[in-house]
């Protein structure tokens, strides 16, 4: 309680970005004022220990009303017995929002998505008429996107066709996985028992990124980001900030973005990976009704289109701010809504964690020529079966 009686709501979130946070603060207080009895307290995290601290707070009981949590994180904390079941204010706001998927665990919904995003390609149109000549469209294909890629790696200037990412934890899967669920595969059976990887379409799918990685520009992430920007790469699979940077660097880069390609010729999907930040509330928190109210509040439609804006996400959670012309009517945001809707989340599994990095490990493996495709797709199913193995003992 504060020292003017008002009751305390413990809130911790990741944003810390002095624009984005100046939303968040803003509409917090918009809270308070409707909730006088009510003061929130905000504690921020940050990715490379938020985590961390979040699974010290549930084994000391000393947790917040309100945690944000990344996506892959929601199954492993309900699986804990750590959070309240919110299926009731799930169902009410089911058709409000998009990208339930990661809050469902054992039929029941655990968070309130807040935040999400896909990732696409984007396309240098500079390096384009290059190599191509003429008018230069996108690939719609794989193997289109495989001859485009080589075309343009040559050397004066010197120019690559695709950026491959070194190892960088937590990013490497997410360019494996659109390729594997387009092709028809998945990490996991249905019923998450056994790792689904060695397929036609894991060999397929990991081969294809293999090949398309050969000769091309090794770096992490926001490296490979800023090697578009300064126009050295053609093709570029990226998330949204990537398309904030471009606008607010004043690059001259001519460019566009495009939906994943189909693997063949009417065969396969365009899926993309899909993921976000979520809203929980933990099952000891000592102010839970208060912490719906606030949780509905940040949902808002309003809330949601300053938060877009302030982030940047071109892929709002709430329904009706996602079909607003700022994002629906732009040539790059509406591509993102477009893939979002052909998106895929990692699998609501509790140790997705560690079956994660065993995927990491695995693609790895085979894109630096440390094993062919199918050791690295058998070696992989071996840690991750083991992975499994564990789970069901427990």
């Amino acid at each position: 309680m504060t020292a003017d009686g008002r009751l305390v709501v413990h809130f911790w979130q990741f944003w810390t970005e002095p624009r984005v946070k100046a939303v968040i603060t803003k509409a917090i207080e918009e809270w308070e004022a409707n909730n006088p009895l009510y003061k929130v307290e905000v504690t921020d995290l940050t990715w490379s220990d938020g985590y961390q601290k979040i699974v010290a707070a549930f084994a000391g009981n000393r947790v917040p009303d309100l945690l944000e949590l990344g996506s892959d994180w929601v199954a492993e904390f309900a699986d804990r017995g750590a959070l309240m079941d919110m299926s009731t204010e799930c169902l009410r706001l089911h058709d409000t929002l998009a990208g339930w998927p990661p809050a469902i665990y054992n039929d029941n919904c655990w968070a309130l998505p807040w935040y999400l995003s896909t990732r696409v390609f984007y396309f240098n149109k500079d390096i384009a008429k290059l190599t191509q000549g003429g008018d230069p469209r996108p690939p719609m294909l794989w193997e289109e996107l495989l001859q485009q890629t080589r075309d343009a790696t040559i050397e004066k200037p010197k120019l690559w066709g695709f950026g491959v990412n070194a190892a960088e934890p937590h990013v490497l899967y997410k360019k494996f996985l659109p390729f594997l669920w387009s092709a028809g595969g998945d990490v996991l059976t249905e019923d998450q028992t056994v790792c689904a990887l060695e397929t036609d379409a894991g060999r397929r799918a990991l081969q294809f990124l293999v090949d398309l990685s050969k000769n091309q520009l090794v770096e992490k992430q926001a490296a490979l980001d800023d090697a578009f920007i300064n126009g050295k790469l053609l093709f570029h699979l990226s998330g949204d900030w990537l398309y904030e940077k471009l606008r607010r660097s004043g690059s001259s880069v001519e460019f566009s973005a495009f939906m994943m390609p189909f693997p063949a010729p009417n065969e396969g999907t365009r899926t993309s990976f899909a993921g976000g930040e979520y809203l929980a509330i933990p099952r000891r928190a000592t102010q839970p009704v208060a912490a719906i109210s606030l949780a509905r509040h940040l949902l808002s439609e309003k809330n949601i289109f300053n938060l877009c804006i302030a982030t940047g996400c071109a892929t709002p959670v709430h329904i009706k701010v996602a079909r607003n012309p700022y994002f629906a009517e732009d040539s790059v945001r509406s591509v993102f809504i477009r893939q979002m809707s052909q998106a895929k989340s990692s699998p609501a599994h509790p140790r997705w964690v560690e079956i994660e990095a065993a995927l990491e490990w695995g693609v790895e493996q085979a894109l630096y020529g440390k094993r062919t495709v199918d050791e690295a797709l058998a070696a992989t199913c071996e840690k991750i079966n083991a992975i499994l193995s564990k789970s069901e003992k427990r």
